[in-house]
């Protein structure tokens, strides 16, 4: 039996922008459900945050989760099997209010929701299905984990020293020996790939932000008989970098390629030499013309005439930076205050 495991689709990110619904939606309608259908795939496992408001939902977004996702799995007889995501639930403590109960549990036939833990049985593969764990069910969920029979678990774990972003690990999650007696746990919360220990954070099916650039994007597949997963590549990008150079490279001959794959995409453009700024300026006429939702220049930045300590190191990312500062205070709860700090910014990189 195969099965397909989504995470983190967080319906109604970047405030309920259409640009990204569009694009969540490309990769449902061109590249998931058809591969479900042709491979005669009947179960999906979620891992959590489905939805990306916590404490509303949007009318159009909803109305396209629900005719174009949900009743999509409906009509195609397929068992859908979801936890509770940390941005599905109201409040932080408790997962007692949930948006996902609210609009989908006992309205549909195939449409599975888990506040709980539970125990999922397919031709003898036992799963271990773990909601997001709060402080009003962390025991709860403890206790079950010690006493299931299934050797593999799903959920929406955050755990300590896991990449929260590609070289950045997370300061101050669950210590994950919990988890250790089990042959894989797979995990939504985190966006990016990730392996350590038997844990595999399967990262988001599409990107959401720029710390995306470059990352593998897709689903994954789980044979219960081979006790394998494989990968199925998403091959739509959200976010582009065009490396700027009319000193070293044939810009002309550049402008001359197909623009189409940035239409409605948001594209950084990374300046090294303008020794010819109306090319620069062509280029973005041409990128504009093809439709380009946003277009950011980063010029180069000389530290040649700047002090050791007012130089920047540009190659690191802003949470990088800020958490690297944090550290030279050399305070008692500086691991708390980081630990806020990537919470904070994880939250707001969905806005």
């Amino acid at each position: 039996m195969k099965l397909a495991i989504l995470n983190d689709t967080h319906f109604g990110c970047r405030n309920d922008s259409k640009i990204f619904l569009d694009h969540t939606f490309k990769f449902f309608d061109e590249v998931f459900f058809p591969y479900l259908e042709e491979n005669n795939i009947k179960t999906i496992l979620h891992l959590g945050d489905m939805m990306d408001r916590r404490k509303f939902v949007n009318f159009n977004t909803l109305s396209r989760v629900r005719k174009d996702f949900v009743e999509k799995i409906e009509d195609l007889g397929i068992d859908f099997h979801c936890v509770i995501g940390n941005h599905d639930t109201y409040y932080k403590n408790t997962n007692e209010l949930n948006s996902l109960r609210e609009l989908f549990s006992d309205r549909y036939n195939h449409i599975h929701i888990y506040e709980h833990p539970v125990e999922l049985d397919f031709d003898s593969f036992k799963i271990a299905m773990i909601p997001w764990m709060a402080k009003q069910n962390k025991e709860e969920c403890l206790e079950f984990l010690k006493n299931t029979e299934a050797s593999w678990v799903g959920g929406h774990f955050e755990l300590d020293g896991y990449q929260v972003f590609r070289g950045i690990d997370f300061d101050g999650g669950m210590n994950d020996h919990f988890l250790s007696r089990f042959e894989e746990v797979m995990s939504g919360h985190f966006h990016i790939q990730s392996y350590r220990k038997n844990v595999h954070y399967i990262g988001t099916q599409y990107q959401l932000t720029f710390s995306d650039l470059g990352e593998k994007k897709g689903f994954w597949i789980l044979d219960t008989e081979t006790r394998t997963k494989e990968f199925v590549e998403n091959p739509f990008s959200m976010f582009h970098q065009i490396e700027y150079d009319d000193v070293h490279d044939d810009i002309t001959e550049f402008l001359k390629k197909d623009f189409s794959m940035y239409e409605n995409a948001y594209v950084r453009i990374l300046v090294h030499n303008k020794s010819n700024p109306y090319l620069l300026d062509k280029l973005m006429d041409t990128l504009y013309a093809n439709g380009v939702q946003s277009v950011t220049v980063i010029e180069d930045v000389k530290t040649g005439d700047l002090s050791e300590d007012e130089q920047v190191d540009l190659s690191k990312d802003t949470l990088t930076l800020i958490t690297n500062e944090v550290d030279t205070f050399e305070m008692e709860r500086s691991s708390k205050i980081k630990e806020k700090i990537q919470t904070l910014y994880m939250e707001a990189l969905t806005i």
